[in-house]
């Protein structure tokens, strides 16, 4: 098999994920060990926010208290057009229990977002 068909046939896996409403509440993307393989998140308020990433099962998953293993920012918008992060890994992030995900106003706490962040990701 070659590399071009080997990518191909990972990129049709991807199971794609969207929640309308990101806030600071654990999310499932998906509920057993998988991998992370790219995030778009759209911010539309006017103060940057962030998506913490668990390795943990949602309702295990304490907000501002349970450590992320990845956090990223996701810039504000100006009132005119969202903030915005995208991220394709090359390498995918492994999850071995569960993805979750909360979006919060710092990176580790517990803040909630004034509007839910739009989130998009793809996942094996």
């Amino acid at each position: 098999m070659s590399i071009g068909n080997l990518i191909t046939a990972v990129e049709t896996a991807l199971t794609p994920f969207f929640d309308s409403d990101g806030d600071n509440t654990a999310q499932v993307v998906k509920a057993a060990a998988g991998k992370l393989y790219g995030l778009e998140i759209s911010n539309p308020n006017a103060a940057d926010a962030w998506i913490q990433l668990f390795d943990v099962a949602a309702g295990s998953v304490v907000v501002g208290t349970t450590t992320p293993i990845q956090s990223y920012l996701v810039p504000a918008g100006n009132g005119v057009q969202d903030g915005g992060m995208d991220k394709n890994f090359t390498i995918p992030i492994n999850f071995a229990t569960a993805i979750t995900y909360a979006c919060t106003t710092t990176p580790t706490g517990a803040g909630d977002p004034t509007t839910g962040l739009v989130v998009n990701a793809w996942y094996k």
